[in-house]
């Protein structure tokens, strides 16, 4: 009972941490009047996996399939905003990718 009640505390921390560090990434590119496309796909895909922060609790199955909605969403707009400026920084995207798994897998388990 006990690590079923701390596997769910560490994926909410975790899943909460990816999407507001990337709402505020995106919205920090918005203020700085940088529209493109990778920056919005961040924007949406941090908004939706907010929502299925939210409905966690009510529908389990729905939030399992919307987060992976949104993370790849916010993998995809952070690889378009490396191929727009010509810096990919491979280690990077490695790293947001295996978090996004290590996430939806921790949502899976629970």
């Amino acid at each position: 009972m006990l690590t079923s009640m701390i596997l769910g505390i560490l994926t909410i921390v975790l899943a909460l941490a990816f999407s507001l560090l990337h709402l505020a990434a995106a919205f920090s590119a918005i203020k700085q009047k940088n529209y493109c496309l990778g920056n919005k796909c961040i924007l949406v895909g941090s908004c939706i996996t907010s929502l299925a922060l939210a409905i966690f609790y009510f529908v389990p199955l729905a939030t399992i399939l919307i987060w992976i909605v949104g993370s790849s969403i916010v993998c995809y707009g952070a690889y378009w905003n490396g191929q727009q400026k010509e810096s990919q920084h491979i280690s990077h995207h490695i790293v947001r990718i295996t978090s996004a798994i290590i996430i939806t897998v921790l949502f899976i388990l629970l």
